[in-house]
């Protein structure tokens, strides 16, 4: 039986909860299922305290350990990479995983690309749609399309 690995992520990801309200996460996609990564506070605070200790020891100064400690959000999600499956899951309260074989439909759709009245281009965040039979999951990120279009239909079949 073939183990278990995350081939990738789909980062800062909000899961919506109501008209107006979603949750934030990570999808990182395995060669088995989605595992759907809350996000916790604290969780975050840990990592960026790390990087911060981590540039500190590296001898730099209180300006590169604040940046540092500042982009923890944009590459914060690159840490599922080393993780397993199992260690994910269990990390943060809320945390869930898809199985393939219990969706009924999944869709992909890109966000709209406009142009405002400057000519400065912006896009509405993309939608991922996952029906199962006793659930109807709603996702927008803002990431690569093409990657989270491969890494899916690797796992769900052409996308």
């Amino acid at each position: 039986m073939e183990k278990e690995k995350v081939l990738g992520v789909i980062p800062n990801a909000g899961l919506k909860k109501g008209l107006f309200k979603s949750d934030s996460c990570n999808l990182v996609v395995t060669n088995k299922r989605v595992i759907v990564a809350k996000f916790s506070k604290d969780v975050y605070k840990k990592e960026a305290r790390e990087r911060t200790e981590k540039a500190k020891q590296e001898g730099r100064g209180r300006f590169k350990q604040f940046l540092s400690s500042a982009s923890t959000m944009m590459t914060f999600y690159k840490r599922y990479l080393d993780m397993l499956p199992e260690d994910i899951l269990k990390e943060t309260p809320g945390t869930f995983a898809i199985d393939p074989g219990t969706v009924v439909k999944i869709q992909l759709r890109e966000g709209r690309l406009y142009s405002d009245e400057d000519g400065f281009e912006q896009q509405n965040p993309h939608s991922l749609l996952i029906v199962m039979p006793k659930a109807k999951l709603q996702f927008h990120f803002s990431g690569d399309i093409r990657n989270a279009r491969n890494l899916l239909s690797g796992l769900f079949g052409r996308i």
